[in-house]
């Protein structure tokens, strides 16, 4: 899987947000649906953004706090 040993900045609005954890998206951090098509067996984890903010997006797969990065990548 194209995981990379960094995190996706992003300045994120509030709502309901599909995070990629399969690695194959072409929109990281967000899901694009290619967990179903590439049979990855991973689901996008479903976060809910209660304020406007700042986030680091894991795009290791190696995080314990997803989606947020923690840092596992180094």
């Amino acid at each position: 899987m194209p995981y990379q040993d960094s995190p996706h900045y992003v300045d994120e609005t509030p709502g309901t947000k599909y995070y990629c954890t399969c690695g194959e998206s072409s929109n990281k951090p967000y899901c694009d649906g290619s967990h179903e098509t590439k049979n990855t067996g991973k689901l996008p984890k479903e976060f809910e953004v209660e304020k406007a903010c700042r986030m680091a997006i894991c795009d290791c797969g190696k995080t314990q706090t997803s989606p947020r990065c923690d840092g596992s990548h180094m």
